[in-house]
């Protein structure tokens, strides 16, 4: 055989080899996965409101989506290979009596797809883009002493990074109202509808990015942060608070290792009968600030009959990121904050001066859980079904 036909021979061969490898490729036939939603945990009467699937095939970034997703159960059809899928959408839940719609996201890494048919569950957990810092725990009631006495240094907050992504506390206030839950007066000027009403305001030191909160941590603010068992066996070790609180002289115990808030107005003690509210703000401020700007002078009828004039301070609702409205079954009147920021109220102690309330707390509802174990709490703007009223304390030993 001469070379020019040797030469044509190889070229058909190659081509036929060709054909038939192009062929071959074309009648693989593509894998019908099913894609599977599950539902974020603790969530009852959900229904996918809108969704859509990304899939992204790892080694070639082709990306297949599919929009418009109104069910748990999405058939999805898929070249062969190594996928990471993602889930955006929303969906509705029942939450007391009301349905609730909110967003959720899903991830599925390198999940291989390959042969005739393909099953694959997302796990869905709920997001919120302006979730923030929430009011986890407060204990304001205090403990009694074996003796019976009452003790009060033991008081803490717990403050949780609601959200997904890194917040930093540096800045962060805490506030109790000046006005009580269990007295309901016509205040003038009336500024609740634009603010929160406050005496006693503390925030977190820092210059911006000292104490960063990752997603799903809390941190606890205590009165003293000591062992209280020392001197109460009824009472808590609270030398793990991230932050201390500086009280009264008479009433202070300073823990050197742990760093003081600051007091922008006044002492923080917490009414340990629950007759206040709490908030917690950013600012956005100097203490200085905020004192010259955010004064606020009010009048109301006493008792007697007479006016009596009050200076405080007012702490704008667009500022405020959370709210809790604690009060006494017996004795509540209204909330003394707008119902934008909780239309609801929470307590320890079913009337006044309950000898019960000591030694209980008020904890915030879990929501969810996210598949890498971040707890997501309930935030409805409504403490009345946020909170589980006369709790065990969470730092309770």
């Amino acid at each position: 055989m001469n070379t020019m036909k040797k030469t044509l021979v190889f070229l058909t061969l190659f081509t036929a080899f060709l054909y038939t490898g192009c062929k071959k490729d074309k009648d693989v036939a593509p894998t019908q996965a099913t894609i599977t939603l599950l539902n974020p945990d603790n969530l009852t009467g959900v229904t996918i409101v809108n969704a859509t699937i990304t899939a992204k095939e790892t080694n070639t970034a082709t990306v297949t989506t599919i929009q418009n997703v109104k069910s748990n159960t999405v058939p999805l059809s898929l070249v062969a290979g190594s996928y990471d899928i993602s889930v955006e959408g929303e969906i509705n839940y029942t939450l007391d009596g009301t349905t609730k719609t909110i967003k959720v996201k899903g991830l599925k890494q390198s999940q291989v797809v390959v042969g005739a048919t393909a099953g694959v569950d997302v796990q869905l957990y709920i997001y919120n883009d302006a979730a923030n810092f929430v009011i986890k725990e407060i204990f304001y009631t205090g403990t009694v002493t074996p003796e019976g006495k009452t003790y009060n240094g033991d008081k803490y907050v717990i403050i949780h990074n609601n959200s997904d992504k890194v917040l930093y506390a540096d800045g962060l206030a805490f506030a109790e109202s000046d006005f009580l839950t269990t007295t309901k007066r016509a205040y003038t000027p009336d500024v609740m509808a634009d603010a929160f009403t406050t005496k006693t305001i503390i925030i977190v030191p820092g210059n911006g990015t000292d104490y960063p909160i990752q997603p799903g941590e809390s941190f606890t603010i205590a009165n003293n942060a000591i062992n209280h068992l020392e001197g109460n066996a009824n009472s808590l070790d609270l030398r793990s608070a991230k932050f201390e609180v500086e009280l009264l002289p008479s009433i202070n115990v300073d823990n050197p290792q742990v760093p003081n808030t600051i007091n922008v107005s006044a002492f923080l003690t917490m009414h340990n009968r629950g007759f206040k509210s709490y908030v917690l703000a950013r600012l956005n401020k100097t203490p200085d600030q905020f004192k010259a700007e955010q004064a606020y002078s009010y009048d109301y009828t006493n008792s007697a009959g007479n006016i009596t004039t009050t200076n405080s301070f007012k702490i704008k609702n667009s500022d405020v990121l959370d709210a809790v409205n604690l009060s006494v079954q017996s004795m509540f009147e209204w909330i003394v904050t707008s119902p934008a920021l909780d239309m609801g109220w929470t307590y320890c102690g079913k009337v006044d001066s309950d000898a019960t309330r000591f030694g209980k707390s008020v904890i915030r509802k879990v929501l969810s859980t996210t598949p890498d174990g971040r707890v997501i709490y309930k935030d409805t703007n409504n403490s009345t079904v946020d909170f589980n009223p006369e709790s065990v304390p969470s730092l309770k030993k």
